[in-house]
C-alpha cells in the first residue's frame, strides 16, 4: 500500500510559459481535491499564523519553555549573587555605599542579559538562515520575518528577572556588617 500524496512541487523550466504550465496543472487536477498554487500563494497558505491551532500550540510550548527559562535564570542569578557575599563586603569596605553596590549588581545583571540576548539572536539567525537555505533547495523562497515585539518582550522580561533576582539577594547579603561579609570564606 502506498502513502497518499499531499503535495507535489513543480518548477517551470527556464523559457517555458508559466501560464500554460499552470493551466495544464489545473486541468490535470480538475475533478479532484487537488489545488494549484504559485510559490507565494503556497507560502502564504502554509504560514503558521493562518492555522489557529498551530499558533496556540506554539504559544503553549513556548510558554512552558519560557517559564522554565525564567526559573533557571532566577536560580542562576540568586546562586551567583550568594557566591559573591565576600566581594560585596569588600566593595563596602572600599567605600562604596549600599546603593552603589546594588546599582553595580543590577548593571552586571543587565550586561549578562544583553550578552545572552545577542548570542541568542546569533544562534536563531544561523538557524533561520539554515531553514531558509533548505526551503530554497525545495524551490520555496520564504522571507525571514523576526517577531521583534516578542523578542523585545522576552529580553525585557529576562532583564527584569535578572535585576530582581540579583539585587534582592545582594541586598539581603549586605544586611550583615561589611567586615563580617568580607571575612566569609568561599
Amino acid at each position: 500500500r502506498r502513502a497518499p500524496v499531499d503535495r507535489g512541487d513543480v518548477s517551470v523550466a527556464r523559457g517555458a510559459d508559466s501560464t500554460a504550465v499552470a493551466a495544464a496543472l489545473n486541468k490535470a487536477v480538475s475533478g479532484t481535491k487537488g489545488q494549484v498554487f504559485t510559490r507565494s500563494q503556497w507560502v502564504e497558505a502554509s504560514r503558521p499564523e493562518t492555522n489557529r491551532t498551530t499558533r496556540y500550540g506554539f504559544v503553549l510550548v513556548l510558554g512552558i519553555a519560557l517559564l522554565y527559562t525564567g526559573i533557571s535564570l532566577a536560580n542562576t542569578m540568586v546562586m551567583a549573587t550568594s557566591d559573591r557575599v565576600r566581594d560585596l563586603g569588600v566593595l563596602r569596605l572600599a567605600g562604596a555605599t549600599r546603593r552603589q553596590v546594588l546599582r553595580l549588581v543590577g548593571a552586571e545583571a543587565l550586561v549578562v542579559v544583553a550578552v545572552g540576548g545577542v548570542l541568542g539572536l546569533l544562534v536563531a539567525g544561523l538557524n533561520l538562515a539554515g531553514m531558509r537555505g533548505a526551503l530554497g533547495l525545495r524551490s520555496v523562497r520564504s522571507p525571514v520575518e523576526l517577531p521583534w515585539r516578542e523578542i523585545g518582550g522576552t529580553v525585557a522580561a529576562c532583564a527584569a528577572l535578572a535585576v530582581v533576582f540579583s539585587v534582592v539577594p545582594a541586598s539581603l547579603a549586605m544586611r550583615h556588617r561589611a567586615v563580617e561579609s568580607a571575612g566569609v570564606k568561599e
